[in-house]
């Protein structure tokens, strides 16, 4: 995975679908490419985030690192202070964020394959 990908996530403020909030973030695969995390998946689906987080896990093999999905709490990143504050932006607290194994970004395609299994 190129190390410098992770500095081009940018949080672009929340957008409002049916009356759910969720946080607009482009970039981390590639220039103005859209992604998504976890968290807001699991609203949107009505489940909890540590069983979604629970099947990416047992199926971490369907997705390509970098291409569909992006762990930014488990980052081999230079900048971890800048994951955690970009971490906390996405309306992660500061607990949270510690007791977090992994946070999880996916891209479109990464979305369609957790579609897949959900």
């Amino acid at each position: 995975m190129n190390e410098n990908i992770n500095k081009e996530i940018t949080v672009l403020g929340t957008l409002e679908v049916e009356g759910m909030k969720f946080h607009d973030i482009e970039g981390g695969f590639g220039e103005h490419k859209k992604a998504m995390l976890v968290k807001d998946i699991a609203k949107i689906h009505n489940r909890e985030l540590k069983h979604v987080n629970e099947l990416i896990n047992n199926n971490i093999k369907r997705f390509k690192d970098g291409i569909d999905i992006l762990d930014i709490k488990v980052s081999r990143s230079e900048r971890p202070s800048y994951l955690k504050s970009l971490s906390l932006e996405m309306g992660y607290s500061n607990q949270s964020y510690a007791n977090a194994n992994n946070i999880y970004l996916l891209s479109e395609r990464g979305y369609s394959k957790l579609l897949k299994i959900l």
